[in-house]
């Protein structure tokens, strides 16, 4: 179906509101309880004070993506189908953890994800979700949009220049992958950042249409507008005729400077003495699978245990996979499956021992007539062993393959 949540993150970053001509009031408060804004005036800025404007809050957006990666933060996703009586009659729900390692790579631990009755959510919603805004409004992007001055408004204490923003040139979807925003955003005139914003993605596709997601940032640390809120209830009309109505609400929450608690890298090749049941904990060391009379373990207080805790052996939750695969072969599309032109996402969970090799992988998600070709696929990947605090590591995570109807 539609890759519906993609853009949420990515216009919460970026955003701004659909350019609207005449009137402005605010349809719904949010979860900051935020006030009605207030025009202030035109502030008959010059074109050259407009321009060191933009200038200036593009550079702050640079930073702030630079910042994010410094760090951990956890996100609660809610996206929603809704019916005709106002019901809601799917849902998409996952709450996880996440932190960046020092080249800007996310990490993801998932807390709360329940089977998910809503189908539309694609790797790439997730990977936007998770933080990553592939259009922001950055230095290197500002030359790609134009930005129409607006006037002032005031919200709560803060006095606001507002800006629509829309790209010079209306992107082709059949030349060009990359997303554009198109909307209004919000800039305090002290601190010259981002605070708020509302908007949507373009282009968009006769079976790919995004909703306009309102987003709120809030000051963390006193230096950065980080996003804190986001919201969308929008129809989805389709060229087909057919309509689809999205809730979504993100909550990002928990900002902490510092790296997570378990750092995951890749290493060349296994050591050659690497035995297939060796298990790895922080704080606990590596032990044969048949019980030797030496050397004893030693635990993190240095006294010496003879055997290893169940709970020691249990897989680390690494989360999306996709990203870490050295070889990802693409799915083969099923011929009954092209017979009925069958499309969607399946989300395949797969267990990794010590050398990277996968042990079992299981369809956990997505429509039936493709699962088993996702699972052939999923039992091709490759990946290097992945470190848990410098140990190689039994893991688990969640592989996705996004199926286009064919």
């Amino acid at each position: 179906m539609m890759p519906i949540t993609k853009r949420l993150l990515q216009i919460a970053l970026c955003a701004g509101l659909l350019g609207l001509t005449g009137h402005l009031t605010v349809a719904q408060q949010t979860a900051a309880d935020a006030k009605a804004p207030t025009m202030t005036g035109s502030a008959n800025l010059s074109p050259a004070q407009i321009d060191d404007i933009v200038r200036k809050f593009a550079a702050k957006e640079t930073q702030f993506r630079q910042a994010l990666n410094a760090y951990a933060f956890k996100r609660d996703a809610l996206v929603q189908e809704i019916g005709m009586g106002g019901q809601v009659v799917g849902e998409y729900h996952r709450v996880s953890d996440f932190t960046f390692d020092d080249k800007g790579n996310r990490f993801e631990k998932i807390n709360y994800f329940p089977m998910p009755s809503f189908t539309s959510v694609t790797q790439e919603d997730l990977e936007d979700l998770g933080g990553v805004n592939p259009f922001a409004l950055e230095g290197g992007k500002i030359n790609q949009y134009n930005f129409k001055y607006a006037g002032k408004e005031r919200i709560d204490e803060l006095d606001l220049y507002v800006f629509d923003v829309a790209p010079k040139i209306t992107p082709d979807p059949k030349k060009t992958k990359e997303r554009f925003f198109l909307g209004r955003i919000w800039v305090d005139d002290r601190d010259l950042q981002i605070v708020k914003s509302k908007g949507k993605a373009i282009p968009e596709t006769k079976n790919n249409k995004f909703p306009v997601v309102e987003t709120y940032r809030e000051q963390i640390d006193g230096k950065y507008w980080f996003p804190t809120y986001a919201y969308a209830d929008d129809d989805l009309v389709f060229d087909n005729g057919s309509d689809l109505r999205v809730r979504m609400r993100v909550k990002y929450t928990d900002f902490v400077v510092g790296r997570g608690k378990v750092t995951i890298t890749e290493i060349a090749e296994a050591p050659e003495d690497l035995k297939p049941e060796t298990a790895s904990k922080p704080n606990a060391q590596t032990k044969p699978a048949t019980p030797q009379p030496s050397p004893t373990n030693a635990t993190s207080t240095g006294k010496a245990n003879s055997s290893v805790n169940e709970d020691d052996l249990a897989p680390s939750d690494l989360g999306m996979l996709n990203n870490l695969a050295t070889d990802l072969p693409k799915p083969i599309y099923p011929p009954e499956a092209k017979k009925n032109h069958v499309s969607g996402q399946v989300q395949v969970k797969v267990f990794l021992d010590e050398t990277g090799k996968i042990v079992s992988a299981e369809a956990t998600f997505g429509p039936e007539a493709l699962r088993a070709a996702a699972v052939e696929a999923a039992k091709r990947a490759r990946f290097k062993p992945q470190l848990v605090n410098g140990v190689p590591a039994k893991v688990f995570g969640i592989i996705t393959y996004d199926f286009d109807a064919q």
